[in-house]
């Protein structure tokens, strides 16, 4: 048994008692908002590749977010992921703690910073975007001038609202193809959608409704190669509340 199936093995039992997020008011969100998945994935894991195959299906569904979060602990195996982040190691460790669990493994998918499934489980990924499906989201929107340029967010007032939630925005790069040349993967070419690469901090969100500029931190995006996704989340590893890709219209 290798280290992978060691932390699975511990991290498993730990999932059934994830604590669920609580019904935003049916006046302040809806339920038809797009749903989240996060997959951890990294090009050193020998068991990952399904699931990015599977992350391609995830990304053309209506309703649906998908993000490839690049992790590097996998990276002393031989080959160094490319776009492995220490930040998103850091947040599903963040994951894992809000869920009481110490241990995380890949691929490993969280659909809507919630509900957990090992990434190349199919029928486990659908059951946990059947679940996130039945929560209320808030309904984030954009603004957007005459080019087609997001130029304002938009997050509905939801009262009442206790704790306190971030405001992230993701970029991403929609699809990279990439030859692992050593590795657990060696040999093999490797085809990824909608890549994490940078995030941002653009504040916070306390329940009350709120109008955020948009132009200073995507005034000449590539949207043909690359997106965004900005998501609200509850703080710490928490449940995403809502969140919208704002090159999908």
């Amino acid at each position: 048994m290798n280290r992978r199936q060691f932390s699975l093995l511990l991290t498993l039992p730990l999932l059934a008692r994830w604590p669920r997020p609580a019904h935003a008011a049916p006046d302040a969100a809806k339920a038809n908002a797009p749903v989240v998945i996060e997959l951890f994935t990294s090009q050193g894991c020998s068991s990952c590749p399904p699931a990015d195959a599977l992350m391609h299906e995830w990304a053309k569904q209506p309703g649906v977010i998908a993000l490839s979060l690049h992790v590097d602990y996998w990276d002393y195996l031989g080959w160094r992921d490319t776009f492995g982040k220490r930040g998103h190691v850091e947040r599903q460790q963040a994951y894992a703690r809000h869920g009481g669990s110490r241990q995380v493994f890949t691929p490993q998918a969280m659909v809507d910073g919630q509900y957990p499934a090992i990434g190349s489980n199919r029928e486990a990924v659908e059951a946990a975007l059947q679940m996130a499906r039945k929560d209320k989201h808030l309904q984030l929107s954009a603004a957007y001038d005459a080019a087609g340029r997001p130029q304002k967010l938009l997050i509905p007032g939801l009262k009442p609202w206790q704790g306190e939630a971030t405001i992230w925005l993701c970029l991403y790069d929609k699809r990279h193809d990439v030859t692992v040349e050593r590795g657990e993967n060696r040999g093999k070419l490797l085809t990824y959608v909608n890549v994490a690469r940078a995030w941002a901090d653009l504040g916070r969100w306390s329940g009350e409704a709120l109008s955020l500029d948009l132009t200073q931190r995507l005034g000449d995006y590539n949207w043909q190669e690359k997106g965004a996704v900005i998501l609200v989340q509850a703080s710490r590893g928490g449940p995403i509340l809502g969140a919208i890709d704002l090159g999908r219209r």
